[in-house]
């Protein structure tokens, strides 16, 4: 009974994880670039060494040394779904849609750089230069690694397939994309943004992509599938509960005995 009470509340620790993993997803259905997130389930191992080991110690045992089997289940990895989202148009010249497998803007956080795939764009006015940052307020760079930065009034805006933006005032930059190698190797920084673990993966300059102006990309978030992923969750929940309160009553009732 202490068994099944363990191996249930293990369980129920990170059923929740999970449920908390469904409820982010549909959270941001709505919101542009966003890319949803899949936890699965591994059997909880545990490995122990110089523990009781040996046949003097354990006669009988029939799995391996330096090996124990723990309680219940975990969730081994929530990965990141980074296919393509359906495209939004908006008309607003500063909404610039990013189409590619991998590619993310390079923008600059603090002294660190992250990458999102959010394309709705703003101006912000700093000493009367306006600079072209992202919806948290991070500045949007160039190719040269620099922010973009006008030093009067663009004017109307042009941007091309490739990112080119071509300003009415004269002044030209082009938008900085990465291709990410391994994408599970994204860490997520909040406020749709990604940093990089480099000692798990690599961003290199792309030109395999092609930008589209006037457009956003939408969240991949398949609101069926998650709304399903959900209900099933919740009975899990609600299974590994009542398996609790089974095994409560059930020593309740040895200790009843017992008296």
């Amino acid at each position: 009974m202490n068994i099944q009470m363990a191996t249930a509340s293990s369980s129920l620790s990170q059923t929740q994880k999970k449920m908390d993993t469904i409820a982010n997803n549909i959270a941001n259905v709505n919101t542009a670039g966003y890319k949803s997130r899949e936890a699965t389930f591994q059997n909880l191992l545990t490995r122990t060494y110089e523990n009781q080991t040996g046949e003097a110690t354990e006669p009988g045992r029939q799995t391996p040394e330096n090996l124990r089997v723990g309680f219940g289940s975990k969730v081994g990895i929530t990965s990141l779904r980074y296919e393509q989202g359906s495209a939004q148009e908006t008309g607003r010249e500063l909404d610039v849609m990013l189409e590619g497998e991998n590619v993310y803007y390079r923008v600059q956080n603090g002294e660190d750089i992250h990458y999102t795939r959010d394309g709705s764009f703003e101006f912000q006015n700093e000493n009367n230069a306006l600079t072209l940052v992202t919806s948290s307020g991070n500045a949007v760079l160039d190719v040269n690694g620099n922010a973009i930065t006008f030093a009067t009034p663009p004017g109307k805006l042009s941007i091309s397939d490739q990112g080119d933006i071509q300003a009415e005032n004269g002044q030209t930059f082009q938008l900085s994309v990465a291709k990410i190698n391994r994408p599970q190797s994204l860490v997520n920084e909040g406020g749709n943004e990604f940093s990089l673990n480099a000692a798990d993966g690599n961003a290199v300059v792309s030109e395999e992509f092609k930008t589209r102006q006037g457009f956003l990309e939408m969240s991949n978030v398949d609101l069926t599938k998650q709304t399903t992923d959900m209900i099933s969750t919740q009975r899990l929940l609600q299974f590994q509960s009542q398996a609790i309160k089974m095994a409560d009553e059930m020593m309740g009732l040895a200790n009843t005995i017992k008296r």
